[in-house]
């Protein structure tokens, strides 16, 4: 089978634009992590698209590699790379309806993408859209409002996060007092895409599983480490497979979010914030490949990818035959 794959940053998503180091890292890792999974199965013929400004993967032959340069067209490339492929697999930011702009592409050239559906990809590409979902199933997830709801902020919490309501990762995420809420909405170029959170002082960590049509498996629990400097979050890196005294609850979880979401597909990260009075609370789901991804085979011995391409037929086979705890770097 021939699959086209696809990470938007170091794939040309960005050509013409600076890169960003952190996503830019991200995208790297998750990249090569990918590959090095593909590159152990049989019959798979690779093709990927890579930003000329970034290095090679490791393991990838010239002749699998597709130079992306400022003056290409992505989509028109995609479109052109997809009449050639029998799988789309890609990792892309959820903002600006990307992610699902890329399922939409292969649907529309008839191509079988390794994603949940466009409906599911839409619904949870959105903060609030995500916590409507959760809240209509009684899933604890963290109390997320439209500014438009609520610019005062007065009376949500003493401390209260700021973020664009289809952001990726800790970009665009302000923590802020709660007087402070009218002074940082101003101070925002189109306040009408943000969305605003109580802060949750806790551990924040994040559920590597596997989704299939109302089914859900458990892959491994992870921490993730997040810095808060002068109000801003950012991602340092992620403890991935560790041990904790929840796993039942985040079984029972990740299944109750299957029954709210059934399209949700494939492999999917949901970001949680443990807190000592609330319990877990989910902060958001992302449909896609997650920095802990990068580290699930090295803890457990689990190829994901080979299991996400078992999806399309049958149930997923997890049977880890390490149990180790990985630390993966960003910053």
């Amino acid at each position: 089978m021939r699959v086209l794959v696809f990470e938007f940053i170091t794939g040309g998503g960005l050509v013409g634009q600076a890169l960003p180091a952190s996503l830019a890292t991200e995208g790297s890792l998750m990249l090569q992590a990918l590959i090095a999974e593909l590159k152990c199965l049989d019959d798979l013929q690779l093709c990927v698209p890579l930003d000329e400004r970034c290095a090679r993967p490791d393991m990838l032959l010239p002749g699998e590699i597709v130079t992306v340069s400022a003056a290409c067209d992505l989509f028109d490339l995609l479109g052109d790379l997809l009449t050639q492929a029998d799988l789309f697999w890609p990792i892309a930011p959820e903002s600006d309806g990307m992610l699902q702009s890329l399922a939409e592409l292969a649907l529309a050239a008839n191509v079988e993408v390794l994603l949940s559906n466009p409906a599911a990809l839409s619904v949870c590409a959105n903060k609030y859209s995500t916590y409507q979902a959760l809240k209509k199933r009684n899933i604890p997830a963290v109390a997320t409002y439209l500014l438009s709801e609520v610019e005062e902020g007065i009376g949500l919490a003493d401390k209260l996060v700021v973020k664009i309501a289809d952001g990726v990762g800790c970009l665009d995420s302000l923590q802020v007092d709660a007087e402070q809420v009218p002074p940082a909405i101003a101070e925002l170029t189109d306040p009408y895409r943000y969305v605003l959170q109580p802060y949750i002082h806790g551990q924040a960590a994040s559920l590597s599983c596997l989704f299939k049509h109302g089914q859900a498996w458990l892959i491994c629990y992870n921490h993730q480490q997040i810095a808060l400097q002068q109000g801003r979050f950012s991602l340092q890196g992620c403890l991935v497979n560790l041990q904790t005294d929840k796993l039942s609850f985040y079984r029972n979880l990740v299944i109750e979010i299957a029954d709210a979401l059934p399209g949700l597909w494939g492999y999917v990260g949901i970001d949680v914030i443990e807190n000592a009075k609330l319990g877990p609370l989910v902060l958001e789901i992302n449909p896609r490949l997650t920095s802990s991804y990068v580290g699930i085979r090295q803890a457990t011995g689990i190829n994901v990818a080979e299991q996400v391409l078992r999806l399309r037929h049958a149930e997923p086979v997890l049977q880890p035959y390490r149990n180790e705890t990985v630390q993966i770097h960003i910053n």
